[in-house]
This record gives C-alpha cells, sequence and structure tokens, in this order.
C-alpha cells in the first residue's frame, strides 16, 4: 500500500512540473470542480408573523360629540399581558360652555381601568343614530369589568375641603354653587357585556340590556 501512495505522490508533483504553472493551475481546476458541484441552495426561513389580537382594531384615542357642557374621552390600549384583552381608560371633561368650545372647568377620572376581554363576534341589528333605522353590523363582543374605584377630580373649579366626614372635593358651578364629594368613596366594581363597532374613523359602543345590545357611546377618532 505504501507503494502505490509513493507512486500518486510522485506522479502528482511530475505532472505539476510540467505544466509549470504551480498552485495557480491546480486552484483553476478546484474552482471548476466547485461550481460544478451544483451545492443546494436553501430557501431563507419565512416566518409568519402572528395575526393582530382581535380587538386591536380599537386601539386609539377617540371623543364624542359634546353633551350639554360635558363630554367623555375613551384611550384604548391592549394590556400588556399578550392577553388580547383592552385597556380602557376614560376621561370625563366638563366645560362652561354648552357647545364644549370654552376651556375645561374640571375633569373627572377613575382610579382604576376597564378591561374588556374579548367574547367572540355576532351580528345584531342596531341603531347607529337616534333618528336612523335599525342596521345589521357585526359587532366584536366583549365583557368589561371595572374594579372597585374611586373618582378623582381636578380643574379649576375644584378645590379640596375638610367636612366632618373627611376630606371632599368641592366643585362650584360659577354661579355660587357647589357640589361636594367625598374623597374616599369608594364605589363597587361593575361588570357587563357589551360590543364594538367601526365605520371608517367612528367607534360605536353597544351594551346588553334585557337580553339585548343596545347603542351607548359614539366616539370619533383623534
Amino acid at each position: 500500500m505504501k507503494k502505490v501512495l509513493a507512486l500518486l505522490i510522485v506522479s502528482s508533483t511530475v505532472a505539476l512540473t510540467g505544466c509549470g504553472g504551480g498552485s495557480g493551475g491546480n486552484n483553476g481546476a478546484n474552482s471548476t470542480a466547485n461550481s460544478g458541484s451544483g451545492d443546494a441552495v436553501v430557501p431563507p426561513v419565512v416566518v409568519t408573523p402572528p395575526p393582530p389580537p382581535a380587538l386591536a382594531a380599537y386601539i386609539g384615542n377617540w371623543q364624542p360629540a359634546c353633551n350639554s357642557h360635558f363630554r367623555q374621552r375613551l384611550v384604548v390600549a391592549l394590556k400588556s399581558d399578550g392577553s388580547g384583552a383592552l385597556e380602557m381608560s376614560t376621561y370625563g371633561e366638563t366645560f362652561g360652555t354648552p357647545d364644549c368650545s370654552g376651556p375645561v372647568q374640571f375633569t373627572e377620572t377613575t382610579s382604576e381601568k376597564i378591561t374588556a376581554v374579548p367574547d367572540g363576534a355576532g351580528n345584531i341589528q342596531l341603531k347607529l343614530t337616534a333618528d336612523s333605522p335599525a342596521s345589521d353590523i357585526r359587532i366584536d363582543k366583549v365583557v368589561s369589568s371595572l374594579p372597585a374605584h374611586t373618582v378623582q377630580f381636578a380643574g379649576p373649579a375644584v378645590t379640596t375641603v375638610m367636612l366632618a366626614a373627611g376630606p371632599h372635593w368641592r366643585i362650584n358651578d360659577g354661579s355660587g354653587n357647589y357640589t361636594d364629594i367625598s374623597k374616599n368613596d369608594l364605589k363597587k366594581a361593575e361588570s357587563g357585556k357589551g360590543g364594538f363597532y367601526l365605520r371608517g374613523n367612528e367607534l360605536f359602543t353597544v351594551m346588553e340590556k334585557d337580553g339585548a345590545y343596545v347603542l351607548d357611546m359614539h366616539y370619533v377618532k383623534q
């Protein structure tokens, strides 16, 4: 066996000397051989992103029409726990003018956020405006819950007073009258079924009442 190996080594040396090209000619041969081997090209792995949560379309800041000095803004976000549920905050604003064009006199917020858990989808009939006939629409159903909470008030019409029952918010209406609300008034937890419907940049929220869905609020996206 050793003789065979020695013969092969000598033969290759002679071949290289005879070519006079040295290593350069050999590299060309190797290059040709490699290019002809046709190694299979592995296609890139395409990772399909997961579909967005069912309620993702409702994320954003929403504002309703003015309702005689008052309107309630709605801020909607996805919960950070990956559940696909929504987390919502409401901001009540009271103005000195009936059309809500003047400065805000006071705001009303809650200490806790509302959670809306997906509950499937369904077709319902709903009057989207008071003077329109009922429309057939498909809503995303939710189960909403608000933990026990307090209400906070802030703004130029609000002061804090200490009464016998403890600290209170005092809200002046601008005409000499005022309302006192206890700062320690803990409101009960609330829950209920409802849903959402989008029409362009309009958001309609509905709630279940007596076995049927009725219009709750109408917002426009900001």
